[in-house]
């Protein structure tokens, strides 16, 4: 499986979820290895589905409200996490093992996600599954990740 992840996570941090706990038979790479600065998401995320590409990482959850982006993810038939406010706030530290820690997670969602499904990570760092993103709109359903 390609995932993918956009401007909003470090390049070091996907460096060190490669190195210490990606599953083997997955791709992980950073928008800024394969595009320039600031390409809209609209055009990196429709290439990487036309390449293969299988699921996104952000912490833009607005990407999933703008009209425009919203329809382009959709359309792609990519999967994807979002990261909470909270863990794009936190020192570098932090976001990494944070994502560290919730990585078995994010392979089982997006290994079982259908096309175009969201899911967000839990804003602490020992606190329950990821959980289901209404795209288009600011709530999260009900529904956790088993």
């Amino acid at each position: 499986m390609k995932i993918r992840a956009d401007e909003h996570v470090s390049p070091k941090i996907i460096r060190a979820l490669r190195d210490l706990v990606l599953n083997p038979a997955w791709e992980l790479s950073h928008v800024r290895e394969m595009h320039g600065t600031r390409t809209a998401d609209e055009t990196w995320v429709a290439q990487f589905a036309a390449d293969g590409g299988r699921g996104i990482i952000t912490a833009d959850a607005t990407m999933l409200k703008r009209p425009h982006q919203r329809r382009a993810i959709q359309s792609s038939g990519v999967a994807g996490v979002v990261l909470p406010r909270s863990w794009a706030m936190a020192r570098r530290h932090i976001q990494a093992s944070a994502l560290l820690f919730h990585w078995p997670q994010i392979e089982d969602v997006l290994a079982t996600a259908a096309p175009g499904e969201f899911w967000r990570m839990p804003t602490r760092l020992h606190r329950g599954p990821l959980e289901r993103v209404r795209i288009g709109a600011s709530r999260v359903s009900a529904r956790g990740a088993s």
